[in-house]
């Protein structure tokens, strides 16, 4: 329907007027198969360093690429990878100087002295014990951990849903773009700006990442009544179907199924 492309990210800096982003982009790209269409390809591997120095969370950069973490981690991982680790690492620790330097600069709020972390952090409702100290929280397995650390899973893990439900609802335009009665519903119903060319290979929308996705939203809600949200609506479980297949097909070739619960690029 729209051929139009996604605004630009006025919060991304350019390597080019960027110097300190830009000697990051120095690494050696991981070698990954070129005859892999999903395959982390040494220009990806350099925007993805770019985004991490613009917003530091791995998350929102795989979403920004349209890329599986899975993949990520697998690279992260590689033995080929110590230079692009110290890329990652360091485009990680820039971000973070970076909104140090910006929050410390910032007036603070209700004439409250500046601080680096102005987030608001609950009061944990069990006394320090001899384990914990100041500074730390009981985490859901009853352990002392580190605030930052317990905050910085908790937005890994909305990153992880988020991708996951952009990866969700491309399945579903990818099933519905050779239907014009479909295509007309859901373009009337949810109001979005839908390139059925990009759908039907599983490119991202015009609407992504800028527009968070949410369940209570009417393409989501769709995308879970057709099945590919496993466990959220009433359809059938597409994504489980799909995997069995593969499997099935694996077994007929003689090979092993599919580990679907471990690391894979997508």
């Amino acid at each position: 329907m729209s051929d139009s492309t996604p605004p630009a990210n006025d919060a991304e800096p350019s390597p080019e007027d960027d110097p300190e982003i830009a000697a990051l982009l120095e690494f050696e790209p991981v070698p990954r198969p070129a005859n892999q269409a999903a395959a982390w390809t040494p220009e990806l591997q350099r925007q993805l360093i770019v985004r991490l120095a613009a917003h530091g969370s791995k998350g929102r950069a795989c979403g920004e690429l349209g890329k599986d973490r899975g993949g990520l981690d697998k690279l992260y991982k590689s033995p080929d990878g110590a230079s692009f680790r110290a890329a990652f690492d360091g485009a990680v620790a820039l971000f973070k100087r970076r909104r140090e330097e910006r929050i410390a600069k910032e007036p603070a709020p209700g004439g409250k002295p500046p601080t680096v972390d102005l987030r608001f952090k609950a009061p944990s409702r069990q006394p320090l014990s001899r384990a914990g100290r100041e500074g730390q929280i009981l985490n859901e397995y009853g352990e002392w951990e580190d605030e930052e650390s317990l905050h910085r899973r908790a937005e890994e893990a909305r990153d992880s849903i988020a991708n996951k439900l952009v990866l969700a609802r491309r399945l579903y335009l990818q099933e519905i773009s050779g239907c014009p009665g479909k295509r007309a519903a859901f373009e009337i119903l949810t109001e979005l700006p839908i390139d059925w060319e990009r759908a039907r290979s599983r490119q991202p929308q015009p609407d992504e990442p800028w527009r968070p996705m949410r369940m209570r939203e009417p393409d989501m809600l769709l995308t879970a009544e057709n099945g590919w949200v496993a466990g959220i609506g009433y359809g059938p479980d597409k994504v489980g179907q799909l995997r069995r297949d593969i499997d099935e097909h694996r077994a007929s070739e003689g090979l092993a199924p599919v580990d679907w619960d471990g690391e894979r690029e997508e």
